[in-house]
């Protein structure tokens, strides 16, 4: 759906730029100019992006019968048999840590319950799917990248699904854990100030909180490996989702007409002004074109970079691994470049 609006909005941001050249107003060189590389580098994208992505699905379309068991044998193999193989080793005390035998059978059965019905639902369709992605190819790569990792999503629905029971899970048991800490502290929370005060306990709230800490310690090692487990496979499965997103990021606004330009003739896309003395004439100055940086031309990207960097950092993974955070990915709004403010621009200049 968002590369969908991707393409609407470059539907919607074309004709207004292609009227704006034609108009040839030269009050404004320099933004005239913007808005003429702007238009070429968003049809440059458009039509590589069009040719690679109508090859990519023909291809897909025609041998989808043959990819559709290969891309099943991988997910089975991936999703399904190592995940099964995995809860098994988890249930029969790993690495000589003894886990309570009913809560990690329970566990274990619940979450090998829920692989096997997801694992054979959509084995038949796989083939089914690639010929529809490959029909959307003729869009463009980038709505094939997208609707690859749209089916990444399904395909590995059940780990996701195991991911936030054992997420929730887990966190409660934190949240009880904290709770019985300020009990045996002699805290209490309060509400109304949103601080922790001190406060006097019964021997009968003592003796539940003693009960209490005794069935949380005992079944929190056994949650807590199988947290650590599907926050693992959680944590790969956002990954890839990263770098398809980065791909679809740099793939939707790369500046490939502005990066021709600069190679070809840096003196059309100037920086600025700067002069110079001329070697054999004493006191002879030239005023010279001083080339825009790539640094300025790559500018939304790094902007990119640094977005996908602060939410995919390992210290922030680490903190929401510690804390029973849910692990999410990135809103692709967040590292897209949004062609509205080209047009706002163009209206305020109108006006």
């Amino acid at each position: 759906v968002q590369q969908v609006d991707v393409r609407l909005e470059q539907a919607i941001f074309l004709p207004q730029q292609l009227r704006l050249i034609q108009s040839r107003d030269r009050t404004d060189a320099a933004y005239l100019s913007a808005h003429y590389i702007s238009f070429y580098n968003c049809v440059w994208l458009v039509l590589n992006d069009t040719i690679v992505g109508y090859g990519f699905g023909t291809f897909l379309f025609e041998d989808s019968s043959i990819l559709g068991p290969i891309l099943h044998n991988y997910t089975r193999r991936f999703t399904v048999t190592f995940v099964r193989e995995a809860l098994v080793w988890l249930d029969n005390w790993p690495a000589g840590l003894k886990l309570n035998t009913e809560l990690s059978r329970f566990l274990c059965l619940c979450f090998m319950s829920l692989t096997d019905i997801w694992g054979n639902l959509l084995a038949p369709y796989l083939p089914l799917i690639l010929r529809i992605i490959g029909i959307m190819g003729r869009t463009g790569m980038t709505m094939v990248l997208s609707l690859f990792s749209d089916l990444l999503s399904i395909l590995t629905g059940h780990l996701y699904l195991s991911y936030l029971l054992a997420t929730i899970i887990f966190s409660r048991l934190l949240t009880v854990t904290h709770s019985l800490w300020n009990l045996f502290r002699g805290k209490r929370f309060n509400v109304l100030r949103n601080r922790t005060d001190s406060w006097d306990y019964d021997i009968d709230q003592l003796l539940l909180g003693t009960i209490l800490f005794t069935l949380v310690s005992f079944l929190l090692p056994t949650v807590l490996v199988y947290y650590a487990f599907f926050a693992l496979t959680r944590l790969c499965i956002v990954l890839l989702h990263a770098t398809m997103e980065t791909a679809l990021a740099f793939m939707n606004h790369f500046p490939l007409f502005a990066v021709m330009l600069r190679c070809k003739n840096s003196l059309r896309l100037p920086g600025g002004i700067y002069f110079d003395t001329l070697e054999g004439l004493p006191g002879s100055i030239v005023l010279r074109n001083l080339p825009i940086p790539l640094s300025r031309i790559f500018f939304q990207h790094l902007l990119v970079w640094s977005k996908l960097s602060a939410h995919y950092h390992p210290l922030r993974l680490l903190r929401c691994f510690i804390t029973g955070t849910p692990l999410t990915q990135i809103s692709r709004y967040s590292i897209r470049y949004s062609m509205v403010r080209s047009r706002d621009l163009q209206k305020q200049k109108t006006l």
